[in-house]
């Protein structure tokens, strides 16, 4: 009797111990996973960061390109810090002049400064932190005095991928039919992503730039007929100057959306519902100086609540209500706004309940942006009114947002808790639909 209760001892012994090496590995792995999406999220945004700065400096005159107290100096500041999504991203710009070995190098070549390179790191902070290991794009930009045909300019292309690497095999159409003769062609870039034309006939605004690919997005120039403001006006060449465009394409991707019920109704899908769907990307602003989105679109989903787009851009998504629904959101996933990645299908849901006046949609996430399911929410005021609710879990259509309808036109206080976080209290102001995003801070 005493040797089999030895045995049994042993044995619990031996299950204890293999449980507690497979729950290791299993919360390492997803401790890795975790870490892993974070990192992937916060790089795409700088990748978004890092692009814009370089196009915005492409796009200066030659003479202005330069840093603040740099060589060559200029009117870029060599670093700026940005909050995105709750992230602190900061970037650093480096210009330098490039001595080019086609002509000789210094001292053989007296004039040494043959065109500027531009360096962006961007580096962002977060739990997944990126400071020794940033998102890194050059750019080489060449001055005024590119050799031309006489009477002529020259014309200079860059398309790159949503990395900020050079794409080959671009198509490339430019139109002009204001000069004489009037120009029609469709070229490829080259394996440095370029088309380069010596001897383009001048022109004000004339030249019309479409880029794509089979499979990618688009991106053009806009007359000021179709945008008042445009960030890429059709462009101008003039008598032996270089003018110098660069554009942005990648693989398309797809997105699913249904629109569900709330949580009270398990989730169950709500078909015909009428929805906005706008990315982040400007072509840019109307007469008011407004931001003109280069995809701003209403949708309905079908009969069983689900919408399925295809051939979208990567950018970063709003999902929004018309003013005469019916309906307010009570929780998304992934939490709006969303980003969709080059070459890739997103499943995105979304839950509604019956609009009223006065509502809070409170959303729950880590430092690094992740959503937080499971936490405890309590909404109180002054006058003794108390609700309680809880963030959704992981896969729901709530999942980390917690959702107070029916509520009056004043202030409230909510206090979280969630388990592994250190307790948030803090005041809302309610005044019609309202969403508050609270950052939990991990004990």
């Amino acid at each position: 009797m005493t040797a089999r209760r030895g045995q049994i001892l042993i044995s619990l012994i031996i299950s204890t111990g293999v449980f507690l090496i497979l729950a290791h590995a299993i919360f390492t792995l997803v401790f890795s996973s975790y870490e892993i999406i974070s990192f992937t999220r916060a790089r795409i945004t700088a990748l978004h960061f890092a692009q814009e700065k370089i196009e915005l400096i492409r796009n200066l005159p030659y003479e202005d390109i330069g840093t603040v107290g740099g060589i060559p100096p200029g009117i870029i500041n060599q670093t700026e810090l940005r909050t995105i999504n709750g992230l602190p991203y900061l970037a650093r710009i480096s210009i330098i002049y490039i001595d080019d070995p086609f002509d000789g190098t210094s001292p053989n070549d007296l004039l040494a400064t043959d065109y500027k390179r531009v360096r962006v790191d961007v580096s962002w902070g977060g739990i997944a932190a990126s400071e020794s290991n940033p998102v890194t794009m050059i750019s080489d930009i060449a001055p005024r005095g590119v050799e031309t045909a006489t009477g002529g300019g020259t014309l200079s292309i860059l398309v790159f991928n949503a990395n900020g690497e050079p794409l080959e095999g671009a198509n490339v159409q430019i139109v002009a039919n204001s000069v004489a003769p009037p120009v029609n062609l469709n070229l490829k870039t080259n394996s440095n992503g370029r088309v380069i034309l010596p001897g383009a006939p001048i022109c004000d605004s004339c030249y019309e730039i479409t880029v794509t690919r089979d499979g990618y997005s688009t991106d053009k120039t806009y007359s000021f007929a179709e945008v008042a403001n445009p960030i890429k006006p059709h462009q101008t060449v003039l008598e032996s100057q270089l003018t110098e465009i660069s554009f942005a394409i990648d693989k398309v991707s797809n997105i699913q959306v249904a629109t569900t019920s709330s949580r009270d109704t398990a989730f169950a899908p709500l078909p015909y519902i009428t929805f906005k769907l706008r990315g982040e990307k400007i072509i840019g602003t109307d007469t008011d100086d407004l931001p003109i989105y280069k995809y701003d679109r209403e949708l309905s989903t079908n009969d069983q609540g689900i919408l399925q787009i295809e051939g979208l851009e990567w950018d970063s998504y709003t999902f929004s209500l018309p003013a005469a629904s019916s309906y307010n959101i009570a929780g998304s996933n992934p939490i709006i706004p969303f980003q969709l990645l080059p070459n890739s299908s997103l499943n995105f849901s979304v839950s509604l309940v019956t609009k009223t006046p006065n509502n809070l949609l409170t959303i729950f996430v880590d430092p690094n942006q992740s959503p937080i399911a499971s936490v405890s929410a309590k909404l109180s005021d002054d006058a003794g009114f108390e609700a309680t609710n809880s963030s959704g879990l992981s896969g729901n259509p709530d999942f980390g947002q917690a959702f107070f309808a029916s509520l009056s036109k004043r202030l409230y206080t909510l206090v979280a808790t969630a388990s592994g976080f250190l307790n948030s209290n803090l005041n809302i102001d309610v005044d019609g639909t309202t969403v508050e995003k609270i950052i939990l801070t991990p004990q």
